[in-house]
């Protein structure tokens, strides 16, 4: 028991001392954190509230919240893609701004390098990722350019949007595709764009090849003939590294003759939807 009281009169002055200093420090901070915080934005509430809470990161920030403080802070209204024009509408009356047409896309696959399309260069049993097998020597497709088929862009995608086909292509339901640009980011061959909803016709290719090496492993590979480019009435195709880049605004989406005349088959045309025309015309009626 002396050595206790010994030690306490030794280092009891200290302890005392590192005490009296905690109880100071904490009045500070306390004091601090109540008179210098600065109150938060009303309309930040506000705008979280709007936004759709799938923190799928379109927008470029990690989260719902730190998109809404970027918009209080006077980020552009219309970066969600999931929210689409309603949400940048109201973030735009709650922040008094005016916003732009954000129209209405989904992804598209540039590829259709299916299983009989293009076969493998090679058999991979590696990781289930396409990211991974692209890093193995170009992956195991025929077509260095092409879908290596392993669904990394369906497993990355929030919205389930995006499935797998026995085909090994991925297909893209465009009515649960929010265009958050998730997939875009995700494939490692730069294979999906997001394309305006309006517009039903888009190349099916990705490859930079000759024409001759694209034959000889692909079935519906461009060749880059250049056939498109004199079948378009709009001038709206031009070559750029032996492969047609397509400009939609200015064909009004119209490529229907490029694409009959392609002797590869490499456009992708989808049906139109014919419910919007139909509306038109009912109201129309009505009048």
């Amino acid at each position: 028991m002396d050595g206790f009281y010994e030690a306490m009169r030794t280092i009891g002055p200290a302890l005392g001392a590192m005490l009296g200093l905690g109880a100071v420090f904490g009045v500070v901070l306390a004091t601090a954190s109540r008179y210098l915080t600065s109150a938060e934005d009303p309309r930040l509430s506000n705008i979280v509230e709007a936004l759709p809470g799938a923190n799928c990161g379109a927008c470029g920030y990690a989260g719902c919240r730190a998109y809404a403080e970027a918009v209080v802070n006077g980020e552009k209204v219309g970066l969600c893609t999931v929210g689409g024009q309603d949400v940048a509408e109201t973030l735009a009356d709650i922040m008094g701004v005016e916003v732009e047409d954000m129209g209405d896309r989904r992804a598209v696959v540039h590829c259709q390098g299916s299983r009989d399309n293009c076969p493998t260069r090679a058999d991979y049993d590696g990781i289930e990722d396409c990211r991974a097998a692209d890093v193995v020597s170009g992956g195991h497709k025929a077509c260095v350019y092409g879908c290596l088929g392993l669904g990394s862009c369906a497993e990355a995608c929030p919205f389930d949007a995006i499935t797998m086909g026995e085909d090994r292509l991925p297909h893209i339901d465009p009515e649960k595709c929010t265009a958050c640009g998730v997939c875009v980011r995700t494939c490692p061959r730069d294979l999906i764009s997001l394309l305006d909803k309006k517009f039903t016709t888009y190349l099916g290719c990705s490859s930079h090849d000759s024409g001759g090496d694209v034959k000889s492993i692909c079935d519906v590979g461009c060749i880059a003939c250049g056939i498109c480019v004199k079948k378009d009435p709009h001038d709206a195709i031009e070559m750029q590294d032996d492969l047609p880049l397509l400009d939609h605004e200015k064909a009004g989406g119209d490529f229907a003759e490029p694409a009959d005349a392609c002797p590869m088959d490499c456009f992708v045309v989808e049906e139109a939807d014919e419910e919007e025309p139909a509306e038109e015309e009912a109201a129309a009626a009505a009048e």
